[in-house]
């Protein structure tokens, strides 16, 4: 059995333009991960892991770094009322954009995203140009944290490994939608590829929950959140039917990834 413990978080700003370390300190003793949120104590319940080695059950500290990024968003429209955001995004959907409302400042209605400025403006021209329809470029960023954290190797792991494919995935996408766009795969492929992505999105997250089926802090429980509403708009972009829109829903997730990384990275930053 996995006895509950207490831990403190002290949290530091770095030198660096990085962003914030977030330290999460727990005793040797301790027998799982456990997290403390400001002042408040949080006590977990215990449970028993599923068969694990000798090696995943071994207790270790490790620092783990979720590297900051860019992207560059093509803005369909801004409004104060989530309903006009929506009207607008429906009306672009069926014309292939993505059609995510971004709540930022506002209800942003964003079409696709880029990993640079000069391919967001590229894409810019071409729509003001030949479609006659005017696109503002948003930039998405996001911080670098620093979790310093102890736990079960199986429990680092499985965070860990959920953390890198967050922040490969919206690449993965991107090239998809890319891709499918130009005509450089057959839709058979990137058929294929989502699925694969959704299959490893849902064997990480089944791993998380088995492995954290009580968690309630941020870092563990909203990460798995996330990756339950990627599975399912994976799912919508498999069963897009026709290339139109699967494309839009292509580019609906590679954004959904981008936004909701953000502000899952903002929420574990002081």
């Amino acid at each position: 059995m996995m006895r509950s413990g207490k831990i403190r978080i002290k949290k530091y700003k770095t030198g660096h333009h990085k962003g914030l370390i977030l330290l999460l300190l727990l005793p040797a003793a301790a027998a799982a991960l456990y997290f403390l949120a400001g002042s408040g104590k949080i006590t977990l319940p215990s449970f028993t892991l599923p068969s694990f080695s000798k090696e995943d059950m071994q207790q270790e500290t490790r620092v783990i770094t979720l590297e900051g990024g860019k992207a560059f968003a093509l803005q369909l429209g801004a409004f104060s009322e989530k309903s006009g955001a929506d009207a607008l995004a429906k009306s672009f959907i069926s014309r292939g954009a993505a059609g995510y409302v971004h709540q930022q400042e506002g209800y942003r209605v964003l079409a696709a995203a880029y990993h640079t400025r000069e391919e967001a403006a590229a894409v810019q021209n071409r729509l003001s140009d030949q479609h006659g329809v005017d696109v503002y470029i948003y930039p998405l960023a996001r911080s670098t944290v620093t979790l310093r954290l102890t736990g079960r190797k199986a429990q680092l792991d499985a965070l860990s490994d959920a953390w890198d494919m967050l922040l490969q995935l919206s690449s993965t996408l991107a090239h998809l939608s890319q891709s499918l766009d130009e005509g450089s795969m057959e839709t058979e492929e990137i058929m294929q590829a989502l699925s694969s992505q959704k299959e490893t999105v849902q064997a990480l997250q089944s791993r998380m929950l088995s492995l954290f089926p009580k968690e309630e802090h941020t870092a563990v429980t909203a990460l798995s959140g996330l990756m339950n509403s990627l599975h399912t708009h994976l799912s919508s972009a498999l069963a897009a039917e026709n290339a139109t829109r699967l494309g839009s829903r292509i580019k609906y997730c590679q954004l959904f990834v981008l936004c909701e990384t953000e502000r899952y990275v903002n929420s574990l930053i002081p």
